[in-house]
């Protein structure tokens, strides 16, 4: 809203509020048919809601004290309910095992048993729409402008769906197999991040943050154990001798230890040493068939690899 001070013809316009915050004393929901009574100036109103079956069994038994309503663009009302979730305590024992979780661009995420999550359609996905916005821009015109409008928002929607449906099999997987699921901290990495001026894009929209705060989550819901470790040295660490030297990671894609001459895919590596607790300071070495998984990723064996949904983003 600040922003139309820097708009001279603008200083005069009036910004209408697109949201309502309720609490106890002027919203209630009513479980028994989908309801929710709100206050306004003309009274009190009872509106129904759709709820979706995983909305519903959140509501269950439960009497929300808060909620949001706020309005789209298009006119349509939507309403929040905030609910307090009570997360299970992890049952999987002292002697669990974990599941790495490797964090990429080219890939979206790879775990230390090999599966790995393509980035390259989400990818394609931005690329359309960072040349869709910028064509419009250069154009100026009020019916481009209206075409921006409408686009606002649509990337960053389509990213939380893949970021949802990996972060869901990723959770789904730890679960099944009794693991949990570990994950480097990746806090402040754009700020040490030094890449080219044509890679800057695609690296500060990698939404990172986004997925990893979604395991997260889910995680707790599920009572699957959580962790994030150092990310210092993982892509550099052997997991099989211990040897830990820049020049063992070769390329993006391959690692070659210089001690032992173990050769495998880089984002494998990483997620074995992330599954390890990090590759700091700690002296365990993986004791799965660290080749076997890096020949059957190379080799297209393993259940590699998710195709995030494809999103259009024409006019």
């Amino acid at each position: 809203a600040a922003g139309i001070l820097k708009v001279k013809r603008r200083r005069n316009s009036t910004v209408r509020p697109t949201s309502i915050d309720y609490d106890a004393r002027i919203f209630s929901f009513r479980e028994a048919d989908y309801t929710v009574s709100l206050s306004t100036v003309r009274g009190r109103i009872r509106v129904p809601v759709g709820v979706g079956d995983y909305q519903k069994q959140l509501l269950s038994g439960r009497k929300p004290t808060s909620a949001v309503v706020f309005k789209t663009r298009q006119g349509e009302y939507f309403i929040g309910i905030h609910v307090d979730v009570e997360t299970p305590p992890p049952d999987f024992g002292e002697e669990h095992g974990w599941i790495g979780v490797d964090l990429g661009i080219v890939n979206i995420a790879t775990l230390s048993d090999g599966t790995a999550f393509r980035g390259e359609p989400l990818e394609q996905t931005r690329t359309r729409y960072h040349n869709t916005k910028r064509s419009l821009q250069r154009k100026g015109t009020r019916g481009a402008r209206r075409v921006l409008r409408r686009l606002s928002g649509r990337e960053r929607r389509f990213q939380q769906v893949v970021n949802h449906e990996v972060s869901k099999r990723i959770v789904e997987r730890a679960k099944v197999e009794g693991k949990g699921v570990r994950l480097e901290d990746l806090s402040g990495i754009r700020d040490r991040m030094h890449v080219r001026k044509s890679q800057r894009r695609r690296h500060h929209t990698w939404a990172f943050y986004d997925l990893r705060a979604k395991i997260e989550y889910k995680c707790a819901l599920s009572g699957v154990p959580f962790e994030v470790v150092d990310p210092r040295y993982t892509s550099r660490r052997c997991p099989i001798c211990g040897h830990t030297e820049k020049a063992n990671r070769t390329s993006q894609r391959e690692f070659r230890c210089r001690s032992c001459g173990l050769e495998a895919n880089a984002d494998v590596i990483g997620a074995i040493n992330i599954s390890l607790g990090g590759a700091a300071g700690r002296p365990e070495v993986a004791l799965v068939d660290v080749e076997g998984i890096a020949h059957s990723v190379d080799s297209g064996e393993t259940e590699s690899s998710y195709n995030p949904p494809s999103l259009g983003c024409g006019s």
